[in-house]
């Protein structure tokens, strides 16, 4: 059992995030979920209670799209929990309609820089933990990334490469963050598979189609978040050595880095 170890997962209200919930609510972990939705997070925080009871567990609110929830969402949770062992940066989006702010576009804020600043708000509390993990959950797609669209308006930008953009950044910055962190801090970031949930329902295109078309051959989501518990709960001695490394199927897996893609990872942490 795990009781004194806390774990904060985003976007725990469904698919992915929600099995690996339920999962690691099992091995007696606290579990923190951090929903932009707030009365389906409760809701998964009361589920999560009456499944395995004596577990803790609390939700907290934050789109990962508003900074401004962010910042109050990290103050919030490191005020009731000043120590944080586990932060599995989960949740996705995928876009219904490619908008901008500024050069930014929603899914690499959503996807990625939401993360990225939650990231560095909680770690005071990761720094307190005598050994912590941040867990980033990435895509194969981060393959068909581009890191010269990032920051840029980009004329006809799809859905597609907009998601495929936000996780590329996601594994370029895990491979930075090394870098930056206490010994006592490990990265690591993955590829939960292909997995059936609701994402991309709510958008439109080939990509969205070939999604909903495929999806009964796709992993459970209980599959789909094997990794993301495994690198959560696996003896750090086993993966210490693998730090910022790219997991497929529990394994640490070489990237294939186009030209695009390559030179990057030193600095994508600081966006």
């Amino acid at each position: 059992m795990h009781v004194q170890q806390t774990i904060l997962i985003t976007g725990a209200n469904n698919g992915i995030g929600l099995a690996t919930a339920q999962l690691l609510a099992a091995k007696g972990y606290t579990i923190l979920t951090l929903c932009r939705d707030k009365s389906k997070g409760d809701q998964t925080v009361t589920n999560l209670k009456q499944a395995h009871p004596g577990i803790l567990a609390e939700n907290f609110t934050a789109d990962l799209s508003d900074f401004d929830a962010v910042q109050k969402a990290a103050q919030e949770i490191i005020a009731k929990y000043p120590v944080i062992d586990r932060l599995i940066n989960n949740a996705g989006y995928y876009a219904s309609a490619i908008e901008y702010n500024g050069t930014v576009e929603k899914t690499l804020k959503a996807s990625h820089l939401g993360h990225m600043l939650l990231t560095q708000l909680l770690m005071p509390s990761l720094t307190l933990s005598s050994e912590a993990r941040i867990i980033n959950v990435s895509s194969a797609l981060h393959a068909q990334g581009n890191v010269d669209r990032f920051f840029k308006r980009t004329q006809g930008m799809s859905f597609s490469q907009a998601y495929a953009d936000a996780k590329l950044a996601n594994v370029l910055f895990t491979m930075g963050l090394t870098k930056h962190l206490p010994p006592n801090i490990k990265t690591f970031v993955l590829h939960p598979g292909v997995v059936r949930t609701g994402f991309a329902n709510n958008s439109s295109g080939w990509f969205s189609t070939i999604i909903k078309m495929l999806k009964p051959l796709f992993l459970s989501p209980e599959q789909g978040a094997a990794t993301s518990v495994y690198l959560a709960d696996v003896n750090i001695e086993e993966i210490s050595s693998l730090n910022g490394h790219y997991f497929v199927k529990k394994k640490a897996t070489p990237l294939r880095q186009s030209s695009k893609q390559t030179g990057f990872g030193a600095t994508v942490w600081n966006f």
